[in-house]
């Protein structure tokens, strides 16, 4: 998924071309020259974090990504991690058309699909680094408990978020939710003590 918000909204929208964080990680390994920002106006961050796919289209994406990192180990110390790290090689190789053509390799705005990435409201630098920031721009189900993606469809397959990700960036104000709706996300006392990912526990 990607951290781009519906026309409506695109002030809140988090601009590639405008991420010294790339220019930071990807200008010392590839060069000014191939890190041109207008390449990039209006280029959505992609997080790498809510990379999903068949069993043959994730084997192709990550020879991609795994293929690029060996070789920008061996072109010395400004391309290795942790200089380098897999959020920005991905998003160099996605807008590069690294991954493939379009019909196999997309992206989906922020607010729609299978995953929500809560966090993205409370990192718009635009906005100030603010936890509480934004919180507008999610939608709570008072009666259910549930959080919703904000631009499905109701109706939609994808209207209940099937998965929360990055939730602990905005924990001033998702925590109290989780506690109030307990029954739903924790089985811990608090949020922070909930194990990353339970299905990995050993019996």
């Amino acid at each position: 998924s990607n951290t781009m918000t519906m026309p409506e909204m695109s002030h809140r929208a988090v601009d590639l071309g405008e991420s010294w964080r790339y220019k930071l990680r990807i200008e010392p390994c590839y060069g000014k020259e191939k890190v041109r920002a207008h390449e990039l106006v209006d280029r959505p961050i992609l997080c790498s974090g809510t990379v999903i796919g068949t069993r043959d289209g994730m084997r192709r994406f990550l020879s991609v990504l795994v293929d690029e990192f060996r070789t920008n180990n061996a072109r010395g110390p400004s391309c290795r991690s942790p200089t380098m790290t897999d959020q920005w090689t991905m998003n160099y190789l996605y807008y590069k058309g690294k991954f493939g053509f379009v019909r196999n390799t997309k992206t989906l705005p922020w607010g729609t699909g299978p995953v929500l990435t809560v966090g993205k409201p409370c990192v718009n630098s635009a906005m100030g680094k603010n936890r509480t920031s934004q919180k507008d721009m999610m939608v709570f189900h008072e009666d259910s408990g549930l959080i919703l993606n904000p631009h499905e469809r109701d109706g939609s397959i994808a209207r209940v978020a099937p998965t929360l990700h990055q939730w602990d960036r905005c924990s001033n104000w998702i925590n109290p939710w989780f506690r109030e709706h307990k029954q739903l996300y924790m089985r811990k006392d608090r949020p922070e003590d909930e194990p990353a990912v339970t299905w990995v526990e050993s019996n």
